[in-house]
Order: structure tokens, then C-alpha cells, then sequence
């Protein structure tokens, strides 16, 4: 019986140090499986915060641009172009100037000689026209002339 159970308690040492061995191999397994599942998380994170970075450039190289435009709207020279335009090509003068307008040598209508003047300089119509008052335009056939050009 001694024999029997020295043999059992050798049976038993065999089996638990190879069931050691069986749960120390699954657990490297479990551990390795483990370790790999986290590194391609971590590279689908770091590829879409690569994504996102990108795209916050991008949306920050466009806010750049939309400032230096608003920067070009807002500054003196833009509107001095917009004041330009809007007395020589549609005759609009400012609130408290004069206006001076030159006529043709006929007296006979006292029409307007066309879009306002807001140069001291004089300019004289009958250099510009040929004999006769000129019609004066329209409102929208300025606005017109001034989107399609002469």
C-alpha cells in the first residue's frame, strides 16, 4: 500500500507540475494576446489622432486665410477703392459736398450732364460729347454698366 501510494503522490507531482506547466503556457498566451490587442488599439488611436491633427491644420490654415481677407476688407485701402468706384462710376458723392458740373456751350436743357463730379477739377462735357446735352442714365442702367463693364 505504501507502494502504492508513493506511486499515487508521483502520479499526482507529474501531473500538477505538467498542469503548471499547461496553465503557465496559457497564461503567456492570454498575457502575449492581451499585449497585442492593446499595441493595435493604440494604433488606431494614434492613426486617428494623426486624422485629426491633420484636419485641425487644414481648418486652421483656412481661418487663416478668411482673416487675412476680412483683414483686406476692413482695411483703409479696400475702402477707398469701394468710395472710388462709387463716385466715378455711379456718381454717388458724400453728404455735404458740392458737386460741380460742367455744361455744353447750348443752352437749351437744363438736364444733368451725367454722373456727378466729385473732383474740384472741372471737367468740361464738351470735350467729351459730341454737340448736344447728354441723356442722363438711369440709376440701374449705372448699376448695370458698372457690373458689365463699358
Amino acid at each position: 500500500m505504501a507502494a502504492k501510494a508513493k506511486m499515487l503522490q508521483g502520479v499526482v507531482r507529474k501531473l500538477s507540475s505538467q498542469l503548471m506547466v499547461v496553465v503557465m503556457i496559457v497564461a503567456l498566451v492570454g498575457f502575449l494576446g492581451l499585449f497585442l490587442w492593446q499595441s493595435v488599439q493604440i494604433q488606431k488611436m494614434q492613426g486617428e489622432y494623426n486624422r485629426q491633427q491633420a484636419d485641425l491644420a487644414a481648418v486652421q490654415e483656412r481661418n487663416g486665410q478668411l482673416q487675412e481677407h476680412l483683414d483686406f476688407y476692413k482695411g483703409p485701402g479696400y475702402l477707398l477703392y469701394v468710395e472710388k468706384v462709387a463716385r466715378e462710376a455711379l456718381g454717388l458723392v458724400k453728404p455735404g459736398e458740392t458737386v460741380v458740373l460742367a455744361v455744353s456751350d447750348t443752352n437749351t436743357a437744363s438736364s444733368t450732364a451725367g454722373p456727378s463730379v466729385a473732383n474740384p477739377a472741372v471737367k468740361s462735357q464738351s470735350t467729351l460729347q459730341p454737340a448736344g446735352p447728354p441723356k442722363p442714365k438711369q440709376n440701374w442702367q449705372n448699376w448695370l454698366q458698372f457690373f458689365t463693364g463699358p
